[in-house]
């Protein structure tokens, strides 16, 4: 497809020059031509496309809170985890780290185990690289911990 330069003649023979005529009409068309074609593919796979929906935010801002001992805060954000990301792991594994950090090991056993049960599920195969071999040594050592007089 030929292009006509902004200075020279307009291919509709009015005799003016195409920026004074037709270019303006024709960027406009060819923007709804854009504008209609379909996307062409993203260069990154759909599955890797990450949208900020803020689980990131949430999930770390109870690292946070636990490191500034405002363990209740952490466990009102632990359970919006598992209310508004219930598809991840993180719930879980934030709800046992902020039981851990308060000494109540028994019940930060009792979440990696759910944590382990959730990654270990048939549905989830493949999702979690190391197949819930973490949480099982947490479970061991909160296990150890709550045994502890």
């Amino acid at each position: 497809m030929a292009t006509t330069e902004r200075n020279a003649p307009c291919p509709c023979q009015s005799g003016k020059k195409y920026k004074k005529c037709c270019l303006e009409k024709d960027e406009a068309q060819a923007a709804l031509r854009r504008a209609a074609a379909p996307a062409p593919p993203p260069s990154t796979p759909l599955w890797q496309v990450h949208e900020d929906d803020g689980l990131d935010e949430l999930s770390n801002s109870v690292i946070a809170l636990i490191r500034a001992r405002r363990f209740d805060e952490a466990l009102v954000n632990c359970q919006r985890l598992l209310v508004e990301f219930p598809e991840v792991v993180d719930g879980l594994e934030r709800s046992a780290a902020v039981h851990a950090a308060m000494d109540n090991h028994a019940l930060a056993a009792d979440f990696y185990r759910k944590a382990f049960d959730f990654v270990t599920h048939p549905s989830r195969q493949g999702d979690y690289e190391d197949g819930g071999a973490f949480y099982r040594r947490q479970i061991d050592k909160e296990e150890q911990l709550a045994r502890l007089p």
